[in-house]
């Protein structure tokens, strides 16, 4: 890996330090990570270090405490961060573009852009995401967005982008709502206020 994108990488994850939202935490940017390699390999997209790079800042906003946004102000804060480091206009801007619409209902124009949007909302049905939650208690926040996940799950898998993600979410997607009816009748009560 190249020493802009290890420094960068070191960079984003001291902002994670102490950052308290397990939804969203350095381990979620992790496996962010590991999904984006995934679908990588599948494709024949060879700049795994680019992708693990955009992949772990894809949320970084979040730890400033910018949740409204936080596509395009993380989106930002990674392209600062390499040409602080020395890369050049090009590859910084490919780090924006790649991070920049992640959200569900964003249409992201580059490759780069459309393999984190999948590997990031592919993690939407983790177990240990919400296993994390679980341990660290089940706040509103954490509830309405378990039970806002299970009420748009119909939109997935035709909302990724590529066959191997839907075949993932597919795989993944009986064990993630096991654990939800495991778990459902201990959840507190409250509104749904939380988006994807």
């Amino acid at each position: 890996m190249n020493q802009i994108y290890a420094g960068s990488i070191e960079h984003v994850k001291s902002l994670y330090q102490g950052f308290g939202d397990v939804i969203h935490d350095w381990s979620h940017s992790q496996r962010v990570a590991a999904n984006a390699k995934l679908l990588a390999a599948n494709l024949g997209y060879d700049d795994v270090d680019f992708l693990e790079l955009c992949a772990l800042w894809h949320d970084a906003a979040r730890t400033q405490g910018i949740t409204d946004g936080h596509e395009e102000a993380g989106s930002l804060m990674a392209k600062q961060d390499v040409l602080s480091r020395g890369a050049d206009d090009d590859t910084a801007d490919k780090v924006y573009e790649a991070i920049r619409n992640h959200k569900s209902s964003s249409s992201p124009t580059t490759i780069e852009g459309k393999i984190i949007r999948d590997a990031d909302k592919l993690d939407i049905f983790a177990v240990i995401r919400w296993q994390q939650c679980a341990e660290a208690g089940w706040t509103v926040e954490y509830t309405d967005d378990l039970r806002k996940t299970v009420e748009v799950m119909n939109k997935y898998p035709s909302a990724y982008t590529y066959e191997l993600t839907q075949r993932l979410f597919d795989e993944r997607v009986d064990e993630f709502l096991s654990y939800y009816e495991s778990i459902k009748s201990d959840l507190p009560e409250n509104e749904l206020r939380i988006k994807l």
